[in-house]
């Protein structure tokens, strides 16, 4: 009785072409980057509203959130918590129309937080496909 082991040229030859339908498939994936820009600026914004947020909280301060085709801004009043023009408090982030030509927020709007965290609307937001909202009462941004 003969006791082979291994596998047979058949086998390594199905798995080899396995691996290589597999590799295309992937790698296709990696030159269209357009997933991974949409992801990423979604992330941003909707981590830049929910910061906006913390800092209307830690602050005592209403903070502004104004979101354009091309961007977002975050804003507080130059003088006082309640009084002056809203300035912008940092615009060194990432997500401008240079870094993200082609992924675009919807709605164009601006809303408040107040310093309990309250949004002064209920806003739904649309980054490239993703979208998010936020609750009005409470201030939460939750994933749509």
């Amino acid at each position: 009785m003969k006791n082979d082991k291994g596998f047979t040229l058949v086998e390594l030859v199905v798995v080899i072409l396995l691996l290589s339908v597999l590799s295309v498939v992937s790698f296709s994936l990696f030159l269209d980057g357009s997933t991974y820009r949409d992801r990423a600026a979604y992330d941003e914004v909707l981590n830049a509203v929910r910061y906006a947020q913390k800092l209307a909280v830690a602050t005592g301060c209403e903070v502004q959130v104004k979101l354009t085709a091309a961007g977002y801004d975050l804003q507080q009043h130059a003088n006082s918590c309640s009084a002056g023009n809203f300035v912008t408090i940092s615009n060194q982030h990432p997500f401008n129309a240079a870094n993200f030509p082609a992924v675009k927020i919807e709605p164009v709007t601006t809303f408040l937080f107040d310093a309990m965290g309250r949004s002064s609307a209920a806003v739904a937001v649309t980054v490239g496909t993703y979208k998010f909202s936020v609750v009005a009462e409470t201030g939460y941004a939750r994933e749509l």
